[in-house]
């Protein structure tokens, strides 16, 4: 248990990126402790045959499921390379950066009114 505890302090300082590229890190690193706790738990007595069985399959569900995941994120990362990476408004700031570099004006999002907005200065489209 030593080893897990060390390894739990030091992946408390890994600071993956942002977007489904980074929380696959995540899942991977879920996938390992589980791993690891299958290993550390499986047993050599005659009579826990069962028990590591159990472990063994509930070890390769995990892993199953896992490799649905990440063939997932690969596919949706293929279709959005921008998005996997970033998410929320860091992407919404890659977009503008991009336009800006392609000489294209920034993308520009619905318009939001602001509700506690003064008349004067509430954006109302243009008509008047």
């Amino acid at each position: 248990m030593d080893v897990v505890r060390r390894l739990a302090e030091t992946y408390r300082g890994v600071k993956l990126g942002p977007g489904v590229v980074g929380k696959t890190g995540y899942a991977t690193a879920a996938l390992f402790v589980v791993w690891i706790f299958v290993i550390c738990r499986l047993s050599d007595k005659p009579d826990a045959a069962w028990f590591n069985a159990a472990l063994f399959v509930g070890g390769l569900i995990a892993t199953g499921v896992y490799i649905w995941w990440v063939r997932g994120i690969q596919d949706f990362a293929a279709k959005n390379p921008g998005l996997a990476v970033l998410e929320g408004a860091q992407f919404i700031e890659y977009q503008k950066w991009e336009a800006g570099i392609k000489g294209l004006p920034a993308p520009k999002g619905p318009l939001i009114k602001n509700p506690n907005a003064p008349k004067t200065l509430e954006h109302d489209g243009g008509a008047k």
